[in-house]
């Protein structure tokens, strides 16, 4: 795929025209009027995140984004825009902005719990999974925040672990998504055409299709219902390219050892939201409605760590033959090797 669809990490070059940009004076400028500036939580492309608090010992998150690294002032302006209106128990909240001559401030709900995506790492790292009972659980939170967003005619269009955040540190937090910045309001049919997504979540129709629906989402949620699962996306074929054919094949497979204790509903399950005809795809309200969404507390099973690891968007494993994901055994463990040391240096970088 041509590097300037932009698929799928999202990285442009930064124009320069818009450093100095200011959002016509709306927002105010002094963020310290309001909020008292605490210590430094991360730090990420755009600028760094730290914890504030207001007058009455309220705490929150403050990211702040520098102009100068914007790629496009006018995506940030839609970002705000969707943020300000979707209110939902597992969306992260906005409650302000603020901007000066160099920075946006955006002031967020604070959630401790850290990245989803962390969360299933460490999962992995201790050889152990979310149990079926925690995953629909959480699958229930995501779905409901999707259904919401798109009553309101947003699609998410990049819905993936890196981009739910924890409410806290318990195994019963919920979970909320982040990062509308890819997000927009569809229009008066619903339609979208521009390739935008993280590749291993991604649908698609988004790929391959002149244009597509919020149904997008639905199949990203299939896509992260089955990393809970089993620890690693369905479509890794080791390279860019190689993925995108995967995706767009969409022969989804269930492959043993990771899935042989896994129900038959929690597969129905994924396999209806990952069906590759978006129109047989359900709703969000639809998929709601599943029984497995619903079912009894279970206990976590275990799996082989030689064949369970997750990618981020730049990570890339031993590449495979025949379209399909195989690894001989040197081959998982050095890829589970590479996944451990990156792990452990992103702990490490973030202390």
């Amino acid at each position: 795929m041509a590097q300037s669809d932009d698929i799928i990490n999202g990285n442009k070059e930064i124009d320069s025209s818009c450093k100095n940009v200011i959002f016509n004076g709306i927002f105010p400028q002094n963020v310290k009027e309001k909020y008292h500036l605490k210590e430094v939580l991360g730090q990420g492309t755009f600028g760094i995140v730290r914890r504030c608090q207001d007058e009455d010992g309220n705490n929150y998150a403050l990211k702040t984004i520098l102009k100068s690294k914007v790629p496009d002032p006018n995506v940030l302006k839609r970002e705000i825009e969707i943020m300000r209106q979707v209110h939902h128990p597992h969306i992260v909240r906005l409650f302000d902005v603020f901007e000066d001559d160099k920075n946006i401030f955006l002031v967020t709900e604070l959630c401790t719990g850290g990245e989803l995506y962390d969360r299933v790492v460490e999962k992995t790292v201790s050889n152990e999974l979310f149990s079926e009972y925690d995953a629909a659980r959480i699958t229930r939170n995501i779905l409901s925040a999707v259904e919401f967003i798109h009553s309101k005619g947003v699609a998410h269009r990049d819905l993936k672990p890196e981009n739910f955040l924890l409410e806290d540190e318990s195994d019963e937090a919920a979970v909320k998504i982040i990062d509308f910045g890819l997000s927009r309001f569809h229009n008066d049919k619903g339609l979208m055409k521009s390739r935008v997504g993280t590749i291993y979540y991604v649908a698609p129709e988004v790929l391959s299709a002149p244009s597509y629906t919020t149904k997008c989402d639905i199949w990203s949620v299939g896509v992260v219902t089955y990393v809970l699962l089993c620890g690693y996306p369905p479509f890794n074929a080791g390279n860019e390219r190689l993925t995108y054919d995967l995706v767009t094949d969409g022969d989804l497979k269930f492959p043993s050892p990771a899935w042989d204790h896994i129900s038959p509903e929690a597969i129905s399950f994924i396999q209806r939201l990952m069906t590759r005809d978006p129109d047989k795809r359900p709703t969000a309200t639809e998929a709601l409605q599943d029984p497995w969404l619903n079912q009894e507390k279970v206990q976590p099973q275990g799996f082989d760590k030689k064949v369970t690891f997750l990618p981020r968007k730049y990570h890339s494993t031993e590449s495979n033959e025949d379209k399909q994901v195989k690894y001989t055994d040197t081959e998982k463990q050095r890829a589970f090797q590479k996944f451990l040391k990156r792990f452990k240096n992103r702990k490490e970088s973030a202390k």
